[in-house]
């Protein structure tokens, strides 16, 4: 089998949330798309921008390589200030928040990158969790391909 397809391996995944951790730790923490990130930390009911690092920080703690809910290989960012990195989902049970949170980060030149943090949607194993222009080229990708 193609090892491309095997990532990230859960040696990988620990070294990405150990990164994510240690950047946090050093307040290095920017928004992919602070639009975005507005309304899902408004959902949050977090009223200070400046304590969602350390809540992340707290939640990365309790996840584990095994929670891992991106693709094989991982996904690639369109937002600008993140292009082409590779992006790291993550599904778990939190007991912080009592409830199954969904996150997604990436990392960049010593850099946490905030693209999500929400509440997990039930659609959103895996694939099913992308942007939903990124869901319909590949259905497009999908019906040519029935067409050929």
């Amino acid at each position: 089998m193609d090892m491309h397809y095997d990532r990230p391996s859960g040696r990988e995944l620990d070294k990405r949330l150990g990164e994510a951790k240690a950047c946090l730790k050093d307040q290095k923490g920017l928004f992919a798309n602070p639009a975005k990130a507005v309304g899902e930390l408004y959902h949050l009911a977090m009223n200070d921008a400046g304590e969602i690092w350390k809540l992340i920080y707290e939640l990365l703690e309790e996840i584990d390589p095994s929670d891992y809910a991106g693709t094989r290989p991982p996904q690639k960012s369109y937002e600008k200030a993140i292009d082409n990195r590779e992006l790291f989902a993550f599904t778990w049970m939190s007991p912080k928040m009592g409830k199954e949170m969904y996150i997604k980060f990436a990392l960049r030149e010593g850099l946490y990158y905030y693209v999500s943090l929400h509440e997990s949607r039930k659609v959103e194993k895996g694939e099913k969790n992308e942007m939903p222009a990124m869901r319909g080229r590949a259905l497009r990708q999908e019906e040519n391909a029935l067409c050929s």
